[in-house]
């Protein structure tokens, strides 16, 4: 009778202790399983980073490659264009086609009328650095043509030949010159709007006072002009 007890207990001890120590060792491998820590879980880790790379690495390629691409500017240009003739010895010239007409006139002109005028220009392919600026050489070829309306008549005609000194900005120019209409010794000064239709044309819209020294019978004399230009940079 005093066995029973003891036999019992001794039940309760054999069958309770190895299910509890089941139970603890499975939340082990569980808890183990989610941390990632056992040895299978680390071998396919291993198997995939050798087979398919670090899946972090190409993620963070595959992220960060598309902000590295640059990406492409409208070309912007600064002055004068390129030109066609990259090679050739007229690199960096130019040739324009203008017209103009005079719209003021000092009082020794007011009883002349004025025409319509042409002249060719010619960008030569020379720059001059002064401090920061760059400044072009031009020489032009331009016609005048001024004819009196008074009884006495009389007309004041010819060819210019002008060397001139150009500074050219990214749309705006201004131009100063120097020398002869007919045989009168002048200058000028214009300032200019630039578009373009083209990379390597232009189209121009300026405003020039030319100032003579001398024009027979009138001395010396100015007028101010409207001109229009055409020009092809090569």
């Amino acid at each position: 009778m005093l066995n029973l007890p003891v036999t019992a207990v001794a039940g309760q001890r054999v069958t309770t202790t190895p299910d509890s120590l089941a139970q603890v060792d499975s939340l082990h491998n569980i808890e183990a399983g989610f941390s990632g820590n056992s040895s299978s879980d680390i071998d396919y880790e291993a198997l995939v980073r050798e087979l398919y790379g670090n899946p972090d690495s190409s993620l963070q390629t595959a992220r960060t490659t598309p902000a590295e691409i640059p990406k492409s500017k409208a070309k912007i240009i600064r002055g004068p264009a390129p030109g066609l003739l990259n090679k050739g010895i007229l690199h960096g010239s130019h040739l324009a086609i203008n017209a103009a007409s005079p719209f003021a006139v000092a009082t020794p002109l007011k009883t002349w009328y004025s025409f319509i005028d042409a002249s060719l220009t010619m960008k030569l392919p020379i720059e001059l650095d002064v401090e920061t600026i760059p400044l072009f050489l031009l020489f032009e070829i331009s016609s005048f043509n001024f004819e009196n309306s008074l009884p006495e008549g009389g007309s004041f005609s010819g060819l210019a030949y002008i060397m001139q000194t150009s500074a050219i900005g990214d749309h705006a120019g201004a131009t100063l010159g120097f020398g002869f209409w007919d045989a009168s010794l002048g200058s000028m000064l214009e300032l200019n709007y630039r578009l373009r239709p083209t990379t390597n044309t232009f189209f121009r819209l300026g405003t020039r006072g030319v100032l003579v020294t001398n024009i027979a019978p009138l001395g010396p004399t100015w007028w101010l002009e409207l001109r229009l230009s055409l020009g092809l940079e090569l």
